[in-house]
């Protein structure tokens, strides 16, 4: 086995200490806490959320996965939000970090045909309370919104709400995702999106468009607007 290899299995198994992974987490939440508190943070059309909040709807907010780090810090409001995070070792490491800001976690992930840990996200969602999805992970592609959370919502008549951020100062790193890294002393921009209710007399393709494009959307509009 040579140097570079060896190196890299042990990263690997050190990673996978669950000592480890809640040091990492504890570390990241103190540090999006820094950008956070040290910045600019403005949000836009956050009506549509208040007002389908306030009819208690069963929402699902949609985000990339690249915009998983200040998240949490979008969601400022009564109801409970939980986030479906996969049962990965990165993912574990991102369920200790959003625990400290407050933000429950759902053991799972999407895929192309189905979300994996959807009773428990059916039954979240019968009660009200609001979940968070990355369509897109945990391993892409990039930025396509895959069936599951289509699915999910036609069999929960949900709602599903998009949402984006950007910064002004930021990096996207060489991940599959390109995750997008911020910095303190910042400015940032959150974008909700119109409510998207599931149309009957669309097929399946049709509606998973619909979502692609207006996450799309709010991207690039937070994108602008953070400049």
């Amino acid at each position: 086995m040579n140097y570079n290899l060896r190196k890299i299995l042990m990263i690997k198994n050190f990673l996978k200490h669950k000592y480890t992974q809640e040091l990492l987490g504890w570390l990241i939440s103190f540090y999006i806490k820094i950008c956070f508190n040290t910045s600019l943070w403005y949000v836009k059309n956050d009506e549509s959320i208040k007002k389908n909040l306030k009819k208690k709807k069963s929402i699902l907010v949609c985000f990339w996965h690249n915009r998983m780090l200040m998240a949490p810090f979008c969601w400022n409001y009564q109801t409970k939000f939980k986030m479906l995070i996969s049962e990965h070792r990165d993912g574990r490491i991102i369920s200790n970090a959003v625990s400290h800001l407050g933000i429950d976690t759902i053991s799972g992930s999407s895929n192309k045909k189905k979300i994996s840990s959807a009773k428990k996200i059916i039954e979240e969602l019968k009660i009200f309370n609001t979940v968070g999805i990355t369509p897109d992970g945990p391993r892409g592609p990039k930025e396509k919104v895959k069936e599951g959370i289509i699915s999910l919502q036609k069999k929960t008549n949900s709602i599903i709400i998009p949402l984006s951020y950007s910064a002004r100062f930021k990096i996207k790193l060489k991940s599959w995702d390109s995750f997008v890294f911020v910095f303190p002393f910042n400015k940032f921009v959150a974008v909700w999106g119109n409510p998207i209710k599931y149309d009957p007399s669309k097929n399946l393709d049709n509606n998973l468009e619909i979502v692609n494009e207006e996450l799309k959307r709010v991207t690039k509009l937070s994108e602008n607007l953070s400049k």
